[in-house]
């Protein structure tokens, strides 16, 4: 009776020694991607400074999962100058003048002949919820500290010797975003790494830059994701 009597004592104080048992955390957020239609039009000029490149550099500088570093200082230290020329239809680039006077910077987006733009929603647990424009066949550069200007002559670029400090997309997404964030693989099968891909925290910022990338470039199409 006694060694019965020492096995309960043993298994009860087992089963209070365990304490109670703890639920793994639920993650905020679950990972989800989900197209969305994304409407655009050939609308009348406008201001391209207001419409493309102020909410470019207010997207680039403010959000923190780029690493980004150019869309702060043209931002910050920078004024913007002039659009260079209009007569290119493949790139567009935009003229910065450093508030000190003592260098410049640009912006150039250029597109290829099939340009394609998709918008998503995305949400994980780094992120949050956010929309993801992915932009394919487009090319975005941020240049600082450059000694001058490039000039469009003869159908051609040319861009001074000491060109500046750059910063591209549509080269691999793994210098755009900071690690950790699950940014672009979120996206799933829906980018290609020499896609250009930006996030925005309202679709309505995003649908601004899409809108006037289509000024930009007519032939920008936006085909139709259908969700497996």
């Amino acid at each position: 009776m006694r060694f019965v009597a020492l096995i309960v004592f043993l298994v009860l104080g087992g089963c209070a020694s365990q304490g109670p048992q703890t639920k793994a955390p639920v993650p905020a957020f679950v990972e989800k991607v989900e197209p969305v239609s994304l409407d655009l039009f050939v609308p009348l000029a406008d201001d391209p400074y207001v419409s493309y490149v102020q909410p470019l550099l207010r997207n680039l500088g403010k959000e923190p999962f780029y690493q980004l570093v150019n869309g702060k200082r043209l931002d910050r230290g920078y004024v913007y100058s002039h659009q260079i020329q209009e007569s290119d239809p493949k790139k567009t680039v935009f003229a910065f003048r450093s508030k000190d006077g003592g260098d410049s910077g640009y912006i150039t987006t250029g597109s290829g002949n099939q340009a394609i733009a998709n918008a998503f929603f995305i949400q994980n647990e780094q992120v949050g919820a956010a929309y993801a424009l992915v932009l394919k066949r487009i090319k975005i550069c941020l240049v600082t500290q450059s000694k001058g200007l490039p000039e469009y002559r003869e159908q051609r670029w040319y861009f001074p010797d000491a060109p500046g400090y750059f910063e591209c997309t549509g080269l691999t997404n793994k210098n755009i975003f900071k690690l950790g964030t699950g940014l672009p693989s979120v996206l799933g099968p829906y980018y290609e790494e020499k896609d250009t891909i930006l996030v925005f925290r309202q679709f309505s910022e995003l649908q601004q830059v899409a809108q006037s990338l289509k000024q930009q470039f007519p032939y920008l199409k936006v085909p139709v994701i259908h969700i497996r």
